[in-house]
């Protein structure tokens, strides 16, 4: 990284981040304010948009940096499909920042080698995500479900409610999205457990645990909330064995990755009322196939990954891109840097 006054630099944002509320028309979605604030940060910075579904047409040699949400194997509206986000891995880029913390999707030969940086933006959907944690558990205790069931049979009848008060919350991964959640439901009088790769003391947790002990926790959890990468460690950590350690009364929460669950035994466990209920936000093969088992399985709330959805996703975002972008023009390591080896 040389001193941008002798030269420009190239920056590109491509694909619509996911659950962003101002998309324009063209596919893009940079509000004038954003582009003030890229471009504000270096004088040699030459700024273009290129829609998801433009790229394939598009003149891509010598952009250096590219903002990118997608690089789906699956197709998403508004988003790069992965065809289209590997045209952009050309002899000139040298940085891709995501507009998203999972990168389970966006690795190549080029990040793999270390010629391209990949980057990601963790803390970026930690708010909404935790707060759709929050209402997960309370529509849950609260039976909203059964009540909007009796509004439509026009059926006048008294529920047994429960409180988030005293009861126990066990989330696996204490990362941003964790810690949020374990704050939120300390301020409910919860008591809070969770995992977290190396054991230590966590804000509003209070007992933090290694993943192997898992099993020794499940049967004190009411709730259970996922929120881990996808990685070979991760993979269907919760299983058929789990759910024979869990309460009946307990309720799975998955707002991290759908390959950290078996779908096979959750749908066993629910139709088994082994354990009360499940919020999922998360799925193996998504767009979750309207033949899949899920759609009709007994007490299962389906959220298509959409939980992180706020109309503050596009400033979070940029805020993120310009304070790494700042250091990438000043020469100095970047923030975020994703490691393809250990998937986080």
């Amino acid at each position: 990284m040389d001193n941008w006054k002798s030269r420009d630099l190239l920056v590109a944002v491509s694909g619509i981040p996911r659950g962003y509320h101002y998309p324009s028309k063209d596919g893009n979605w940079l509000l004038p304010h954003h582009v003030e604030k890229i471009k504000s940060i270096s004088e040699a910075i030459t700024l273009i948009e290129i829609p998801a579904d433009e790229v394939k047409n598009a003149h891509l040699d010598g952009i250096e940096v590219v903002l990118a949400e997608g690089g789906n194997r699956e197709h998403y509206a508004g988003e790069l499909d992965w065809a289209d986000y590997v045209q952009f891995f050309t002899p000139s880029l040298r940085w891709v920042q995501l507009c998203s913390t999972g990168f389970s999707d966006n690795i190549t030969p080029q990040i793999l080698s270390g010629e391209v940086i990949l980057t990601n933006a963790p803390g970026l959907h930690t708010t909404p995500i935790a707060e759709s944690v929050l209402m997960a558990m309370l529509q849950h205790a609260k039976n909203l479900p059964q009540r909007w069931e009796d509004q439509h049979e026009k059926r006048w009848r008294q529920l047994k409610n429960k409180e988030l008060f005293q009861s126990t919350v066990l989330i696996l991964g204490l990362g941003k999205i964790g810690k949020e959640v374990a704050r939120l439901c300390h301020s409910f009088g919860m008591s809070v457990i969770g995992t977290k790769k190396n054991v230590e003391d966590v804000p509003y947790v209070d007992q933090v645990f290694p993943t192997h002990d898992l099993e020794r926790y499940l049967p004190q959890a009411d709730f259970v909330v996922l929120a881990l990468p996808a990685t070979q460690a991760t993979n269907r950590i919760i299983n058929r064995r789990s759910f024979g350690y869990m309460k009946e009364s307990a309720y799975l929460i998955n707002i991290g990755r759908g390959q950290t669950v078996d779908e096979e035994a959750l749908i066993r466990a629910l139709e088994r009322e082994q354990i009360a209920g499940a919020y999922l936000d998360a799925f193996v093969q998504e767009p979750l196939a309207k033949e899949h088992p899920l759609w009709t399985t007994k007490n299962c709330t389906l959220i298509p990954h959409d939980s992180h959805s706020s109309p503050y996703i596009g400033d979070r975002m940029v805020d993120i891109f310009c304070k790494n972008l700042e250091h990438y023009v000043r020469g100095e390591p970047l923030q975020h840097i994703c490691d393809p080896h250990r998937g986080y």
